[in-house]
């Protein structure tokens, strides 16, 4: 192909971007360079280009073809040195003209800046206490103090402030001299284990901001030692707030009088006394008292302007902690010290240097949030994105994608909400890519967010929009790892070490995975967020495709600043939640939390789920707009009333509405709901199901496994024989999948299926799939599993190497593949299966996992293809709660029966659609029935005393981490890890776990058990552990005794004694315990 190349970069970029195009094309011009070059060519130097990127790059490539005509294929570095056809513009201006660009509706942007800045002048007062510098200095053994830096940094505001007003204090701050000091030591507040009241009390409303501020910027405040009635939580930080909100040092043993009075004991006094921060207060009074509208903005209910002053206050901390000394922000004749260096304990940075310098770049970090989003990279002019569907089965995108386009300007001044309730199979995923992509500028581009539960799936959408819609690794980036919030919100049983600066610790968690070979510019925070490569990684992908944790901790990251990267994700991406109704119903308070700070900063939002109950929906909906009034006042047209872009879409069409309130929300979605019912009805049935009835002899462990595995091994040949597939050959076979609720009983049931003897001639293939492998090896099992259940092209069955070898080396003439699985298996995966047979929990694992049967091949089955067990294991052995962990049954809300021919309607369980989640319950399925009601009470519920996700965005919460405490997302039970290691390529694996000191130890945890196949039974998929581990050593190119350490890692629960029990493992079977 013949290819134009136009250059714009300026200063560096110039130079760098010269000398790439030199090397693939001759020079035309100045900025021009013309060559022919093949289209794999043109994509490497696309990606030089953009690895290489500044600030200042803008290459365009043009594509010259045959007819005369010119069509751009890219830009790289700053779009808007062109224009939509990549032309150069003729002329320019310096005038200063009045855009429709949000940046020019950020009102509050000064205040935002203003008082992050005076937050940043009084931060850490407290450090030139007796105290912390004896701390410090390591004058003493103990690395805390009574009270940490922020409470008496507080005391200290409080005492400045005294009973002046807003306009007072403004004013005395330009006014300060050292003599002042001694004053403001006299009003101090000097708290005691006996008696400590709130600072709020007496401050006046600005005031109370920066004290706020100053208090929160390590973390939330919470009430360490008690809990509080939620009914008086208008006052909780008046009257309630005291130093036991901040930490409880205080009340360690080991105290003595004369530690509590020298924590309010200044030697050098405060920084008053330094010239330097005296000279930087003046400059940041001047600019407040002019700032008319800060006394507005500078109220504890203005939530937007209050969060992002935090989050500026804190990122220019992290920032300014992490930098070099600055000499010229020092007062020789003040010499009290901040911080330390991380790396070698040396006495780094000078307490009113520190408050100098944070103060002067939240300032700046203040001014630039407005256009940060604007100079972030982004994809735009993409055809992958553009290109219509020719499959009738996909035509409904098209049609999608039409209507987002149409709202594209609509939706950016009014907010959009999007429903996308298309059935399983209809391609969910590509399609709320595009729809994302339409509501983009596409002068500007787009940049987007993917949020999933899972972290295989979240690989998985990664590489299918990767290949599905071309896009580079630079246009995308996978974020996973087990970096997920973990007891953020949990009280401190030692106490919290004051010493170094905890702002210099990275904001992005060390085990975080991030995929993403593009350039990481920060655009206008460039400055501030170039030390850390992940977090960068993070904001400069155009699209994001990450597990739902580390975009989560924008509200539950409550300390050490983890709050930042997904916050500031959210305020330059729009979102869509994948499955956001696969959550445990006790994480959706969190998830909810979210959906309100992506309103509040101005994301557009898609939702989308095959199975979204109007509960659900409704609370999502209700969380959202309650935080997009609050970004419409400080950000958007706060002169216009409500009325927000929403749409529904699924494989019928689509219908918008434009909707100002949660009760014509829910009026609309019931339409829609009634209209897809009807459409859904009308359809063939896909999924026929029946219920096979369970009865063991007792409910003893051995009885109820031995009845299951014989039930479900009964079922597994009547299904086959119903739905087998012939090959050439003669042979016959019928891909199956058998779901289970947990890991443990899973294995059980495999053990006695596999000791099983088959009928004659007829081989069962079992793979056992579940959490609980090494990550190695269930990334190798998945991979067989994709291939052999991908039937878009039913003929490739045969060429699967696992069914091909079977066929070719086993005598018998049926062959069943079956994989016994976890609620791994039924959401997500683009699988299609033959026949399934599920261990119930809930109505919508039974939907959820009817949607991996005829997902592709979509033949219409004329027997039943889906067998659900009357009662799960859990039942059958008489444990009540039974449909919980996984499920909605609890002690409060238990089930009148657990047996399913009692809770479900034939006509739910014959025909298995969506219906029962979608639509409102109507008193016949009472599995059903429940989970509405248990949404219902956790979500939206209007008893005042219950602790409801509405909580957040209906009461004044948000300033504190009582609700992320009281409901944390994903709580669990501590876990252990290990992983698979190899010493030598001919040695055998074994499981060991790091020492503290970092060796390597074999762990004696791990029982290797023996499984016994009986006749006619055999296993398939990948699971040889030292294949796999020699596999990728080869492919890695590491060491063998590297490989386990990276990718054979397996996390395990530990018990309250903080060591693990024995396990079981097998590699087929995974490691599991013995159930009792």
């Amino acid at each position: 192909m013949n290819v134009l190349i136009i250059s714009r970069c300026t200063k560096r970029a110039r130079e760098e971007s010269c000398r790439i195009l030199d090397q693939f094309a001759e020079r035309t011009g100045d900025a021009a360079w013309q060559t022919i070059i093949t289209l794999e060519g043109v994509n490497t130097l696309r990606r030089l280009l953009r690895k290489t990127a500044r600030r200042n790059t803008a290459v365009a490539c043009h594509w010259l073809k045959k007819n005369g005509q010119m069509e751009l294929l890219w830009i790289v570095g700053n779009i808007r040195r062109f224009n939509a056809q990549g032309r150069v513009p003729t002329n320019r201006t310096t005038q200063t003209l009045i855009t429709n660009t949000d940046e020019h509706r950020w009102r509050c942007a000064e205040s935002i800046a203003l008082l992050a800045a005076i937050a940043g002048l009084f931060h850490d007062f407290g450090k030139a206490g007796f105290c912390f510098q004896e701390s410090l200095t390591k004058k003493t053994a103990k690395s805390y103090q009574p009270y940490r830096h922020e409470w008496v940094s507080v005391r200290l505001f409080q005492a400045f402030i005294g009973e002046q007003h807003d306009e007072q204090w403004l004013a005395k701050l330009g006014e300060l001299s050292a003599d002042d000091d001694a004053e403001l030591l006299a009003r101090l507040h000097k708290d005691n284990p006996c008696y400590s009241d709130s600072p709020f009390r007496t401050l006046p409303p600005l005031a109370s901001v920066v004290a706020w501020l100053i208090l929160s910027h390590h973390r939330l405040p919470e009430n360490l030692r008690g809990d509080n009635v939620l009914e008086g939580c208008q006052s909780w930080l008046e009257n309630q707030l005291n130093a036991d909100w901040n930490a409880v040092n205080h009340i360690k043993e080991g105290w003595r009088d004369v530690d509590f009075r020298n924590v309010w004991v200044f030697p050098s006094g405060t920084p008053v006394q330094s010239r330097v921060w005296r000279e930087k207060a003046r400059q940041i009074s001047r600019r407040a008292k002019n700032a008319a509208a800060l006394k507005q903005w500078g109220q504890m209910d203005q939530l937007f302007t209050l969060h992002m002053a935090r989050f500026c206050l804190m990122l220019a901390d992290h920032f300014y902690s992490s930098s070099h000394p600055h000499p010229t922000w020092q007062d020789p004749d003040y010499c009290v010290w901040a911080n330390s260096d991380r790396k070698n304990g040396t006495l780094k940075q000078r307490v009113d240097e520190h408050l100098t310098g944070v103060a002067h770049h939240a300032l700046l970090l203040g001014r630039q949030l407005a256009r940060v989003r604007s100079s972030l990279p982004a994809i735009a002019r993409h055809k992958g994105f553009r290109e219509r569907s020719g499959n009738p089965l996909y035509h409904w995108q098209n049609k999608a994608w039409d209507v987002a386009a149409a709202l594209r300007e609509r939706s950016r001044e009014e907010g959009f909400f999007g429903v996308n309730m298309a059935s399983t199979g209809c391609g969910k995923t590509f399609a709320n890519a595009r729809i994302m992509y339409a509501l983009a500028d596409e002068q500007e581009g787009c940049r987007f967010t993917v949020a999933m539960g899972l972290r295989t799936l979240t690989l998985q959408t990664g590489d299918a929009l990767r290949n599905r819609l071309k896009l580079d690794d630079d246009d995308l980036a996978v974020l996973i790892g087990s970096g997920a919030v973990k007891q953020l919100w949990q009280k401190e049983k030692e106490p919290e070490p004051d010493r170094d600066s905890a702002s210099a610790k990275a904001l992005s968690e060390e085990q975080q995975y991030v995929h993403y070979e593009g350039s990481v510019q920060t655009g206008a925070l460039e400055k501030w967020l170039s030390g850390d490569r992940k977090l960068s990684a993070l904001v400069s992908a155009p699209v994001l495709v990450t597990t739902l944790d580390h975009l989560i901790s924008a509200t539950e990251g409550v300390r050490g600043g983890k709050q930042l990267p997904a916050m500031l994700r959210l305020l330059t991406s729009d979102l869509v939640l994948d499955e956001p109704d696969d959550f445990d119903i006790a994480d959706l308070h969190a998830v909810c939390r979210l959906m309100n700070w992506a309103g509040m900063l101005g994301t557009r939002v898609l939702l989308s789920s095959a199975t979204l109950p109007p509960d659900l929906i409704q609370a999502m909906f209700a969380a959202w707009l309650a935080g997009r009034k609050v970004w419409q006042a400080s950000c958007g047209a706060s002169e216009k009333p409500m009325n927000i872009c929403c749409v529904w879409f699924d494989e019928k069409g689509a219908k918008v509405e434009h909707i100002a309130d949660g009760r014509s929300f829910s009026i609309a979605h019931k339409t829609f709901v009634e209209q897809r019912a009807a459409m859904l009805a009308a359809k063939p049935r896909l999924h026929f199901g029946r219920i096979s009835p369970v009865s063991p002899a007792s409910p003893e462990v051995s009885d109820v496994i031995t009845c299951v595995a014989r039930a479900v091994h009964t079922e597994m040949q009547v299904l086959h024989h119903a739905h087998k597939e012939t090959h050439p050959g003669g042979k016959t076979v019928s891909l199956g999948l058998v779901r289970f609720a947990n890991i443990d009983p899973l294995v059980a049931v495999a053990k006695a299926l596999m000791a099983i003897p088959s009928p004659q001639d007829v081989c069962i293939h079992y793979c056992v799939y579940h959490a609980r492998h090494p990550l190695a090896v269930r990334s190798a099992i998945e991979k067989c599993l994709d291939s052999a259940f991908t039937r878009h092209q039913p003929d490739t069955l045969w060429q699967h190497p696992d069914i091909a070898k079977a066929l070719n080396l086993r005598p018998e003439k049926h062959h069943l593949f079956v994989v016994l699985g976890t609620s791994v298996m039924e959401v997500g995966r683009d699988w299609d299966s033959s026949w399934g047979i599920i261990e119930p929990s809930s109505m919508r694992s039974i939907i959820q996992f009817a949607g991996r049967i005829q997902r592709h091949r979509r033949v219409v089955p004329e027997n039943e293809n889906l067998v659900i067990l009357s009662s799960n294991i859990k039942a059958l052995r008489k444990r009540s709660p039974a449909f919980c962990k996984p499920g909605f049954e609890n002690k409060d809300h238990p089930l009148a029966s657990h047996d399913l021919r009692e809770l479900l309607p034939p006509q739910d369980y014959q025909t298995i659609t969506a219906l029962p989640r979608i639509l409102p319950a109507n008193g016949e399925n009472k599995l059903a029935e429940l989970e509405h009601m248990r949404l219902r009470e956790e979500l939206l519920s209007s008893k005042s005393r219950q602790v409801i996700a509405a909580n957040w965005w209906r009461k004044p919460l948000t300033w504190n981490a009582w609700l992320q405490r009281k409901t944390p997302f994903r709580q669990s039970q501590p876990e252990a890890r290990f992983f698979l290691h190899m010493e030598e390529e001919e040695s055998e694996p074994y499981f060991a776990f790091h020492t503290e000191n970092g060796n390597i130890k074999a762990s004696d945890k791990f029982v290797l058990q023996d499984v016994e196949y009986a006749e006619g039974t055999d296993h398939w998929g990948c699971t040889d552990y030292r294949q796999v581990l020699l596999a990728l050593a080869d492919a890695q190119q590491t060491e063998i005794n590297r490989v386990g350490e990276i990718f054979g890692e397996i996390s395990v629960p530990v018990n309250e004694e903080d060591v693990t029990s024995d396990w079981r493992y097998h590699p087929w079977l995974g490691v599991y315990r013995d159930i009792n």
